[in-house]
């Protein structure tokens, strides 16, 4: 593993130990050394503050300028680029994303997956270590505790989900490194099973101590959203009644937005009723055209608007043919029968920058995902409450909608149709397909995919993992290029 021998970046004391600063205004951190934080309290609250900066930041996984490299969501929107529900309209920045040469070892775009969640290990680690000693700790200091296990878990899990492999069938295959400390000697890849055997025990203590914690604001991660780690992991190991009993304890206390505002909401803002976790964009956070709204709001003066770069995303014709014409969803792409939009068919007008200067908030989590996983774990359970939950959901959104009487694997194709058309561009649908065992299908009957860069990939292929980087293979000895991903 590369050694991560960052100098933590000094702090005005004013900042650290001034408790009328805002927490996440604190500059981002690296790492700090364990005695440091367990000498200086505020310290480790500073680390925790710094990764939720560097989640929504700039150049954490390429110091070279990649302007598809902005923190969690520029991840989410890089995996989705290379599923087969969202469409490139043009030659643009997400192209080697969309056409696969970004998965290869000497790509910025597999480096920026990479470094970005290792970093984030990293100083949760530095977190952890000094905290998980000390068994006199504070309230306060078993909730930094949670956020850092869960922070670690939750990277863990995305890395082993984009360089591995699904898990089911694949419990033996090569895993990634699960690193321990701050600077560390390189480890090796392990097996898929080591991963999760690291993955579950850290998110499962989080929840624990996250217990009564009561956050400041959605940009921390508090006990719900620990349990949406838990159910998605459970999800992806197969472990149905689990998914289904942490799915159910997310999206407690949450409500589903007026299904009315979907297609007009443009999931641009923090305090919307479904999100659970995010980040709260302002003049101060944004990265302008680095962003999330630069290149997904048809509206903007991004690099997917209009006028620019025109690089819009777009839905496939194949998926929004099957959204009825009374689900409300279906207003937040362009008709095809629409002369009058000034976008190409099928564009995506769900994403909306409300400010129009790349400040709109950036969703990480919503509770609407966790009625579709409860759904689809109860359906796998032979549970006949499936229905009635997938049916909570997407009654919101289509009125006309009739309870499913579906059972088995019909009814788990049809939770998974919704969550392609419910969690469009949202992050899920790439791992979906490699979770699902289905393979990547752009060129089939009804594919409204451009003719530039189309790659078809059968289940479970080699392309389904992104490659190590580079500098990994260079500079970790127990990782060569035996180990590589094909």
């Amino acid at each position: 593993m590369k050694n991560f021998k960052y100098l933590f970046l000094f702090i005005i004391l004013g900042t650290v130990f001034n408790c009328e600063e805002d927490f996440l205004d604190t500059a981002p951190a690296r790492s700090i050394s364990a005695e440091q934080v367990a000498e200086t309290p505020a310290a480790t609250a500073a680390i925790v503050s710094g990764i939720y900066a560097n989640l929504r930041s700039f150049g954490i996984g390429n110091p070279a300028r990649v302007d598809v490299d902005y923190g969690q969501k520029g991840i989410m929107a890089i995996t989705d680029m290379m599923g087969q529900d969202i469409v490139l309209n043009n030659f643009n920045w997400y192209i080697f994303l969309y056409n696969y040469n970004g998965r290869a070892q000497t790509s910025s775009r597999t480096n920026i997956v990479w470094n970005t969640y290792y970093t984030a290990i990293a100083d949760a680690n530095s977190v952890i270590n000094a905290l998980s000693s000390n068994m006199d700790r504070s309230a306060e200091e078993d909730a930094l505790l949670g956020q850092a296990l869960a922070i670690r878990g939750f990277s863990l899990f995305n890395l082993v989900r984009v360089y591995a492999h699904t898990y089911i069938g694949n419990e033996n295959e090569p895993g990634i490194p699960v690193p321990d400390r701050i600077d560390f000697d390189g480890k090796g890849r392990g097996t898929v099973q080591d991963t999760y055997d690291a993955i579950i025990p850290d998110l499962e203590e989080a929840v624990g101590l996250l217990n009564g914690f009561n956050r400041s604001s959605k940009q921390e991660i508090d006990q719900n959203v620990v349990h949406g780690f838990l159910a998605n992991v459970y999800l992806e190991t197969g472990q149905w009644q689990l998914a289904a009993e942490n799915a159910a304890s997310a999206r407690a206390g949450y409500s589903l937005m007026p299904g009315d505002t979907y297609a007009t909401d443009g999931f641009d803002d923090i305090n919307n009723v479904e999100w659970m976790w995010g980040a709260d964009i302002d003049n101060e956070s944004s990265t302008t055209f680095i962003s999330f709204f630069s290149h997904f709001d048809s509206s903007a003066g991004g690099y997917g608007g209009i006028g620019f770069g025109n690089g819009f995303k777009m839905m496939d014709g194949r998926l929004y043919d099957q959204i009825p014409d009374t689900d409300l969803r279906k207003a937040a792409w362009v008709d095809p029968n629409d002369a009058t939009s000034p976008y190409p068919p099928y564009t995506n007008t769900k994403f909306i920058d409300a400010t129009g200067t790349f400040e709109g908030d950036y969703s990480y989590m919503r509770a609407a995902e966790f009625y579709l996983v409860e759904a689809e774990a109860k359906a796998r359970l032979g549970d006949a409450t499936a229905a009635d939950i997938l049916f909570e959901l997407v009654s919101n959104r289509d009125p006309a909608y009739v309870k499913s009487t579906s059972t088995g694997d019909a009814l788990v194709e049809e939770i998974y149709l919704q969550r392609r058309i419910e969690l469009w561009g949202e992050g899920v649908s790439w791992y979906d397909l490699k979770r699902l065992k289905k393979p990547l299908d752009r060129t089939g009957p009804g594919s409204t995919h451009k003719s530039f860069g189309l790659i078809d990939i059968e289940i479970e292929g080699d392309f389904f993992r992104m490659q190590i980087p580079q500098g990994e293979l260079n500079s970790n000895p127990n990782i060569g290029v035996g180990d590589q991903n094909p």
